[in-house]
């Protein structure tokens, strides 16, 4: 009996397709794993006669919606319009791959559809964005953005119509993904991608999943302490929340423009969230 170490890569039912790298088995489970939840980035030991997965190892990290586990870069795909441009999302996105240690690049598109006023605003904020210490990329910037997928398990969030499956094609022509259609009364696209799985792009593994609109986070106000790196200073309280303005220095620096108000609402209104 031989064993193999390997990635799963799809599920379909109870058919899972795990990949060593170099070959893919579709497997099956059996005894103590049939009810645990297996995940699209598991990286499992199998028996690669009987071809049935033996154990899991342990996660780095696993994401609800989309479910994938072991992720080391989160894609987040922000459109400019249809839909909209939100900040509040962005920056959930943003807290989600601080709370998972997941290293996240912010990728924007459609940028051809705004006017001149419109451009300029949006400029500022990704600017702001790169100034705390984010990456942030166009959708035409498809080199600098490939070389971020060499050697890694990234995963793609945005909303549905923001234009991933359209960057997947950019980047890599022989996908052929389907690009949903938008919804110009609704701003929303239609849902393309119905399964997770990895696809091998570009010398990494991409997770092609379903697109969502909405984003729940499961975390302590901590986490979204945390999440927003730009609140790293030392207020008058070691515990302080940022909220009340009673020598917060958060505050101060929000109340003179050095951190971004839309930033510090969405800080407001996850915590608020997180107290519900």
């Amino acid at each position: 009996m031989e064993k193999v170490k390997g990635k799963i890569i799809s599920i379909n039912k109870d058919l899972y397709t795990v990949s060593d790298g170099n070959s893919v088995f579709p497997c099956s489970v059996r005894g103590k794993l049939r009810g645990f939840n297996l995940t699209v980035g598991d990286n499992v030991i199998i028996d690669n006669e009987k071809l049935v997965i033996e154990s899991v190892l342990e996660r780095k990290n696993t994401l609800i919606r989309p479910l994938v586990s072991n992720i080391d870069k989160l894609f987040i795909v922000v459109s400019t319009k249809i839909p909209d441009f939100s900040t509040y999302l962005l920056d959930k996105f943003l807290v989600l791959a601080s709370i998972n240690n997941i290293t996240p690049i912010i990728i924007v598109t459609k940028l051809d559809l705004l006017n001149r006023k419109e451009l300029k605003n949006i400029i500022n904020t990704l600017k702001y964005y790169k100034k705390i210490g984010y990456k942030v990329y166009t959708n035409k910037e498809i080199r600098k953005i490939v070389k971020e997928i060499k050697g890694c398990v990234i995963s793609l969030a945005g909303q549905t119509g923001a234009g991933k499956s359209s960057l997947l094609n950019k980047i890599d022509s022989s996908l052929n993904l389907q690009v949903g259609e938008v919804s110009t009364h609704l701003g929303r696209g239609k849902h393309t991608t119905r399964l997770a799985r990895l696809i091998n792009v570009k010398g990494g593994l991409v997770a092609d999943t379903p697109g969502f609109s909405s984003l729940e986070i499961e975390a302590s106000a901590q986490d979204i302490n945390q999440g927003f790196i730009e609140f790293g200073y030392k207020c008058k309280y070691k515990s302080c929340t940022h909220i009340k303005n009673d020598g917060c220095f958060v505050i101060e620096r929000v109340e003179k423009g050095k951190i971004l108000k839309s930033r510090y609402e969405s800080y407001l209104k996850l915590i608020n969230e997180v107290k519900k």
